[in-house]
């Protein structure tokens, strides 16, 4: 099987970028359709969420702002890539913080899909 690495890579970076906006314009159709409905997060205080407990979490999200860097994408087979970056985060009425965010594509039906996510702070 062949594939088009870059293609992929921006198809993924697309889909994450609009993961994250979805929170400041609190987007749950765009989440709703892009995660699968196995999808598994670990939120930052260790809670193991579903992809329902993550459609209401961008239904009550108050990020102000956001900004990545240190972007770079993993390859583990053809169909199985990470995305991890460090974030820097804005909540309404608090302080920003730093985190690191790690999501984990997979491609299914010809189509990416972020299937887990883990948010670590870094204090």
């Amino acid at each position: 099987m062949t594939t088009d690495r870059a293609a992929d890579e921006s198809t993924i970076l697309k889909l994450d970028k609009a993961f994250l906006d979805a929170f400041l314009q609190r987007d749950v159709e765009t989440v709703n359709r892009d995660l699968p409905d196995d999808f598994i997060a670990i939120f930052p205080n260790g809670i193991v969420a579903n992809k329902q407990m993550e459609l209401k979490n961008v239904e009550q999200a108050e990020v102000e702002s956001y900004s990545t860097d240190e972007v770079q994408i993993g390859w583990y087979a053809e169909t199985v890539a990470t995305v991890h970056f460090r974030m820097t985060l804005k909540m309404k009425g608090k302080e920003p913080k730093l985190v690191r965010d790690l999501h984990v594509y997979m491609k299914r039906d010809g189509r990416w899909q972020m299937i887990t996510g883990q948010v670590t702070p870094i204090l």
